[in-house]
């Protein structure tokens, strides 16, 4: 089974969001829900994957080497999927 069928589409949302915007007030701002319910699926989209996305930080959330990675390509993906 594909690590990714464990993962759910909204924590995938919100950890693009995050990463793409650079915080967690302005993806929760465009994702239409609170600071805390984007910071909780980003975290939970962490542990599904058993990989860590972001460094907390006291300026706030810094992408890992891995979630630079992963991130683009989520992205990619979600570019593709907006346009099919």
């Amino acid at each position: 089974m594909s690590i990714l069928n464990r993962v759910h589409l909204n924590g995938l949302r919100a950890v693009e969001t995050v990463a793409r915007l650079g915080s967690l007030s302005a993806a929760a701002s465009e994702l239409n829900v609170s600071a805390s319910a984007v910071s909780q699926q980003v975290k939970r989209t962490e542990e599904q994957l058993g990989q860590a996305l972001f460094e907390r930080t006291a300026s706030g959330l810094v992408l890992t080497e891995f979630g630079n990675v992963f991130t683009a390509r989520l992205g990619a993906g979600f570019r593709e999927l907006a346009q099919a």
